[in-house]
Parts: structure tokens; sequence; C-alpha cells
């Protein structure tokens, strides 16, 4: 009887553990891309922050622009951020007003943590967060992303397509077509 306990809590305690790690991703939807971030913040009570990233989801790159404000911050930092994004169903998605609780201890270098969720469901967590410069914060913070008018990138591009050669006149010869 005692064996047979021992293994019945065992098996529990087995299922307890899975379960949690099983859900440990679920409450922020399944993972549907990538995003790395390079910003600068400045504040003083109430703070500013601006930059610019790339979004990597359907095997593209999307570059997009981020600027917001923050509270109950002082300093300045810039950094590099890198994370991953869960719930974006569309790339129309992405785009918009995104609501953020986050810390930072910076001086000199320093770590931050950041979690955002926009009014389409989508969120992004910050897992590598570089930072520099000196700045103290544990604020909500909103941001608007803004996806830029580049064309998308193939995964392995390096640069975007260059925009088409200007059109000449073929009936004039090519010294008068300058």
């Amino acid at each position: 009887m005692r064996v047979a306990s021992v293994h019945v809590f065992s098996a529990a305690v087995c299922c307890a553990l899975w379960s949690l790690s099983a859900c440990a991703q679920s409450p922020l939807g399944p993972k549907t891309g990538e995003v790395t971030f390079h910003t600068k913040s400045a504040d003083l009570g109430v703070g500013y922050t601006w930059g610019g990233g790339v979004l990597n989801y359907g095997g593209r790159s999307y570059p997009f622009s981020i600027k917001g404000a923050s509270a109950a911050a002082v300093g300045y930092s810039s950094g590099q951020s890198v994370g991953q994004v869960y719930n974006l169903q569309r790339i129309e998605d992405f785009a918009g007003t995104f609501w953020a609780l986050s810390g930072e201890a910076t001086l000199g270098r320093g770590v931050s943590g950041l979690l955002m969720e926009n009014d389409n469901g989508v969120r992004i967590r910050l897992d590598y967060i570089a930072r520099s410069g000196a700045r103290l914060a544990a604020s909500p913070s909103r941001f608007t992303v803004r996806l830029l008018k580049q064309p998308a990138l193939q995964e392995g591009d390096k640069k975007p397509a260059s925009p088409p050669a200007a059109v000449t006149d073929k009936s004039q010869p090519a010294s008068a077509a300058q």
C-alpha cells in the first residue's frame, strides 16, 4: 500500500510539473514572429522613447518605427532588444498602440524587461535587452508602432530592392536623353 501511494504521489507531481511547463507559453498565445528594436529613452519623471526595428514574420522582414511615452522614470539610455511576437495573425495587426509595463536599471550597462500588447491582441516579449546610459524606470508605457513603407525583405536578403532605374526616351539618341 505504501509503495502504491508513493507511485501515485510521484505521478501527480510529474503531471503537475508537466502542466506548469506546458502552460508557460500559453498565456501569450502562439509564437508567430521575432522582433529586434533599437531605441533611445530620455526621462525626467515623464519620458519619451523613440527608435525603430525589424519584424520577422512569415519569412519576410518588415521595418518599423516606434515612439512613445512612459511615467515614473528618470535618466537616458539606448540599446538593442530582441524578442518574440505572439498572436500576430496578419501583418496589419502589428501596427498600432502597444501598452507595456517595463522596468529598467541602467548605470553604464543595464538590464530591463518588457511585455507589450496592442489592441489587436498582438503581444511582444523582449527576451534580450542590452542597454547603456543612466536610467531608472518602473512604469507603464504607451508606444505607437508604424510599419515603414519600404518593401518587405525576404529572409536572407541584405537590403531592400533598389528602386527601378529611370526610364529614358528610346526615340532620342543617348547623348540627348542625358
